[in-house]
Parts: C-alpha cells; sequence; structure tokens
C-alpha cells in the first residue's frame, strides 16, 4: 500500500511538472519582430548588405493636362518595384508600372551613403522602355521610345516614419509610332523634362510600412497619354499620386 501511494504520489508530480512546463512554453512564445523603419522602407537610400531583396507594389494616378484630353483625366497605373542590393551602398532596382495599352519598364543601378544614422543620400541612373498599342476608338498605333534617367535622392528617418526625395531629369534618346505597319521616328535626342516626387513611409501593420507619394512632372510627353498626344514641343505639369506596400 505505500508502495502504491508513492507511484501515485509520483505520478501526480510527473503531471504536475509536464502541465507547469507546457504553460511557461505558451508563455513564452516568440515575440513578433520590432517595427523598423530602415527595415519597412523601400524608397530610403541607404546603404544594405549585400544579397537583400526588396519589393513594392503600388498604385499610380496621373493626372493629365487638358490640352491633351480635352479635360482632367485622372488614369491609374499599377506598378510592381524590386530592388536587389549589392556590397559598398550599391543595389540594382527595376519597376513595372502598366495601364493595359500604356506600359513602362525601368531598370538602372543605385549608390546610397549614409550620412548620419537618420539621413542618407543616393544617386542613380535608369534606362526606361516605354510601349503603348492602342487598336480602338479609331487608333491602331503603336508607340515604343527609350529614355535615360539621372536621379539623386534625399532620405530622413524618423523614429516611425521616413521620407525621401528623388529628383529626376528625362532624357529621351528615340521614339518610334508604327501606323499601318509603318515605322515613324518621331523624335530623338532630347531632354523631356525634369521630375521632383516626395514619398512618406508610414507602419500599416507589422512590420509592413505603406507609402504615400507625390511627383510632379514636367515633361513634353508621358507615357500614360501617349494616344491623345506623344509629343508635345511644350511642358506640361502631371502631377502623379501614389499609394503603395512595401513587401
Amino acid at each position: 500500500m505505500i508502495t502504491s501511494s508513492k507511484s501515485k504520489s509520483c505520478c501526480t508530480l510527473l503531471v504536475f511538472s509536464l502541465l507547469i512546463a507546457c504553460l511557461s512554453g505558451f508563455g513564452q512564445k516568440k515575440q513578433p519582430p520590432e517595427y523598423d523603419i530602415l527595415d519597412a522602407s523601400f524608397d530610403l537610400p541607404q546603404p544594405l548588405p549585400g544579397g537583400h531583396y526588396r519589393s513594392s507594389i503600388s498604385v499610380l494616378y496621373v493626372v493629365t493636362p487638358k490640352d491633351w484630353t480635352l479635360d482632367n483625366v485622372t488614369a491609374p497605373m499599377f506598378s510592381y518595384r524590386a530592388k536587389y542590393s549589392l556590397p559598398k551602398g550599391f543595389n540594382i532596382q527595376a519597376s513595372l508600372a502598366s495601364l493595359i495599352i500604356s506600359n513602362r519598364i525601368v531598370f538602372g543601378p543605385f549608390w546610397n551613403y549614409a550620412l548620419s544614422n537618420h539621413n542618407f543620400v543616393g544617386i542613380g541612373w535608369q534606362a526606361v522602355w516605354n510601349y503603348g498599342r492602342l487598336n480602338q476608338f479609331g487608333f491602331a498605333t503603336t508607340l515604343t521610345g527609350w529614355e535615360q534617367q539621372p536621379a539623386f535622392l534625399y532620405g530622413h528617418a524618423f523614429s516611425k516614419t521616413a521620407i525621401t526625395v528623388m529628383a529626376n531629369i528625362h532624357w529621351t534618346n528615340k521614339l518610334y509610332l508604327i501606323e499601318g505597319g509603318h515605322s515613324l521616328p518621331v523624335a530623338n535626342g532630347f531632354i523631356n523634362g525634369y521630375s521632383l516626387a516626395v514619398n512618406f513611409d508610414q507602419k500599416l501593420y507589422k512590420n509592413r510600412a505603406m507609402t504615400l507619394g507625390l511627383k510632379m512632372d514636367y515633361v513634353q510627353y508621358h507615357i500614360v497619354a501617349w494616344p491623345a498626344f506623344p509629343v508635345n514641343g511644350k511642358r506640361y505639369w502631371m502631377p502623379e499620386f501614389q499609394v503603395g506596400l512595401n513587401l
């Protein structure tokens, strides 16, 4: 009887110990990573360790001039951007923006430098391929063209948010219009215009940030409105509003 009582006591103690261990393990479950704007921001021109991949999806609202479309038309473009970091502050960036009939592919290198723990600068160069195709509403036209866009960036990181300013020059190498099977060079070797963009990063959920941006283009033409007026002799202001999610 004594042996049986001791056996029951040992079993009870073992079960109680396992229960305590399980509760302790549950109470010490892994906590989600702390939000860090340096990890969450896509646009900040910060030098990153080599081998890091970041991406972002966004919707761009481009407001075309009245002179091009007889009214202020807001055209949404869907965009996917990505960058892959290299050693010594370099990275490669690429993006695709599409409106089905108007498409823009951008690719090029950037170099970034940290002025301090919160201030960053960067310079870059991007090649741009524009492609538009429309076979409706009386059109049977295709546009193709190449551009170059040198860029300068400045970014500041706050505790939970960040702001990035980017200035671009738009140099057009060549534009072609294809109508009825005939390719017509529209223009080549000219400065299409300039742009200034401001992007603001703010925490959305967990360690993800959303981007709110405004870009002001001062250009002769824009791929989103090429069917209406491919190339103009005069530059116009074109606002671009951006809402994005950094993945």
